[in-house]
């Protein structure tokens, strides 16, 4: 243990690897992203310029000879996929820049608690960095599951062998599925905060809360918060002692 908190080569070397790329690797092999970025952030907007440029290269006809129908359906298409996708982009983004400055603010005192697993009185807060460092990679991998499943469900039911095969009501469902996602991308770091700690996460209350949500900030927050205060309830129930 004492080799592990004061060895900054090895430190360097095995864990800072492992929390930075590992995340990365298993989001884009489990969303099918097939190409090499530098971070998820730069996985998420190309996995979504991907899709649009699909998207408009399946636009294929003459504005002379189309019938009416077939412009306003397209042009629907590309402008639904604008501005559906453009508000989950900005929670996605949002949250894993917040988590990835958080993610190294952690890393930077990890010798510090790997040192507290030395003593019973202070190992919890080791186990406590663990889960916090366990949520945030986590919290990356959800993302780059949930923009798999977008980009997905507009190539086989949007785009069909490479030209727009829907409706109005397709073009509607695109905007309304867009938003579900966002949603979802909301309250990803509180499942994991959950799924780590133990504890639920928080709702959305007011406009201030919905903004903290769209920028990402505040589902990071949240994330944060549920995570101290599993800390502190811990550090109380050490100081108490049995009965």
């Amino acid at each position: 243990i004492l080799y592990m908190a004061l060895s900054v080569s090895w430190y360097n070397s095995t864990v800072i690897p492992v929390v930075t790329d590992f995340p990365v690797w298993l989001g884009n092999t489990i969303s099918g992203t097939t190409h090499n970025s530098g971070n998820l952030v730069d996985g998420l907007i190309n996995a979504y310029y991907d899709g649009f440029i699909a998207l408009v290269n399946s636009i294929k006809f003459s504005i002379w000879d189309a019938a009416g129908n077939t412009i306003f359906i397209a042009v629907c298409s590309v402008l639904f996929y604008v501005l559906g996708g453009l508000p989950f982009l900005g929670v996605a983004i949002g949250t894993l820049i917040t988590l990835k400055a958080a993610t190294a603010i952690i890393l930077i005192l990890g010798p510090v608690f790997i040192g507290f697993l030395l003593f019973p009185q202070t190992s919890q807060y080791f186990w406590g960095w663990v889960g916090t460092i366990c949520g945030f990679m986590l919290t990356q991998v959800l993302f780059a599951v949930v923009l798999g499943l977008e980009i997905s469900y507009i190539n086989n039911f949007i785009i069909k062998d490479g030209v727009i095969n829907t409706d109005l009501i397709g073009c509607l469902c695109i905007l309304l599925y867009f938003g579900a996602f966002t949603m979802l991308a909301t309250e990803l770091p509180g499942y994991a905060a959950s799924i780590m700690s133990g504890a639920p996460s928080g709702g959305v209350g007011g406009v201030g809360g919905l903004i903290g949500k769209t920028t990402g900030v505040g589902a990071a927050r949240n994330m944060s918060r549920t995570l101290g205060r599993t800390l502190v309830n811990r550090f109380n129930k050490n100081r108490l002692g049995p009965g």
